[in-house]
């Protein structure tokens, strides 16, 4: 089994002119480290019964994050904000309005145009949603000395182009 991954891996394996191939070893590890950290800091939402994350899926949970941040926001907006088609957002944002966390309003200038708002609900569960996040990071962060957070947030960085 793990042979076939390693096949598999190696067919993808990514390069640039100013690294070595990522060898397999280094991408299964990595996918073992991040299953692990879902796993003990109960990151997927499976694992989340009775938390602020319960009933949401993991686009419903993107959806928040950029709701609750300014900006007027609409369909393709938040669409391109957590890249993923406007079917999925759209998808997402009637589930959400269904719950009573989501508001979707027209503007008088222009009828066609299509807003979005959380609503007093969506923006309490947004806050808890943030600080459950926060708490969770912290938490991960607190096993790491000074010097290891920084080169852990530095490279973290670099993967997320942030």
């Amino acid at each position: 089994m793990v042979e076939r991954k390693q096949l598999a891996l190696h067919k993808k394996m990514p390069t640039t002119p100013r690294t070595k191939p990522i060898e397999d070893r280094q991408a299964l590890a990595l996918h073992q480290v991040i299953s692990a950290l879902m796993r003990e800091f109960r990151l997927e939402p499976g694992l989340l019964a009775g938390s602020a994350y319960a009933d949401l899926h993991a686009n419903d949970i993107a959806l928040f994050e950029v709701l609750s941040g300014p900006g007027e926001w609409n369909v393709r907006s938040v669409a391109q904000a957590i890249s993923v088609p406007i079917t999925t957002v759209s998808s997402a944002l009637d589930r959400l309005e269904r719950k009573g966390l989501i508001a979707r309003y027209r503007i008088p200038e222009d009828r066609r145009i299509v807003r979005l708002s959380l609503t007093a609900h969506g923006r309490r569960l947004a806050v808890s949603l943030e600080k459950t996040h926060i708490d969770n990071c912290r938490a991960m962060l607190a096993r790491l000395g000074a010097k290891d957070r920084e080169q852990f947030l530095d490279l973290a960085a670099k993967l997320t182009s942030e």
